[in-house]
C-alpha cells in the first residue's frame, strides 16, 4: 500500500473516530439524563452512566422501555459508538500495517 493510500485511510478512520466519538459521548450523556428526568429504571450496573450503560445502549436493550426519545438518543449512541470502535481498529491496524 502507498503513503497516499496510507495517510488517506488513516484520515478517514481519525475523521470517523473523531466525529463519531464525541457524539456517543454527547447522545450517551442526554440518553442518561432523559432517563434519569422521565423515571425510566435502569438496568442493574448501568445507573452511573458508565461504559455499562454505553453498552446496554449499543445493544439496544433500552427498546424495553418503549420511550420515543430514549429510543431516538440511543440509537445515534450505539452508531456513533459502533463507528468510533470501527475507526479505531482501523487506526491500529492501518498502523501496524506500515
Amino acid at each position: 500500500m502507498g503513503t497516499g493510500a496510507g495517510s488517506l485511510l488513516l484520515f478517514l478512520f481519525l475523521g470517523l473516530a473523531g466525529s463519531a466519538a464525541p457524539a456517543h459521548f454527547g447522545f450517551r450523556v442526554l440518553a442518561y439524563r432523559h432517563q434519569l428526568d422521565k423515571r425510566i429504571p435502569f438496568a442493574p450496573g448501568t445507573e452511573d452512566g458508565g461504559w455499562g450503560y454505553s453498552w446496554w445502549l449499543m445493544r439496544w436493550k433500552h427498546r424495553a422501555a418503549n420511550d420515543k426519545n430514549l429510543n431516538f438518543f440511543a440509537g445515534i449512541t450505539a452508531g456513533s459508538g459502533w463507528l468510533s470502535l470501527v475507526g479505531a481498529v482501523g487506526v491500529v491496524v492501518l498502523v501496524a500495517l506500515q
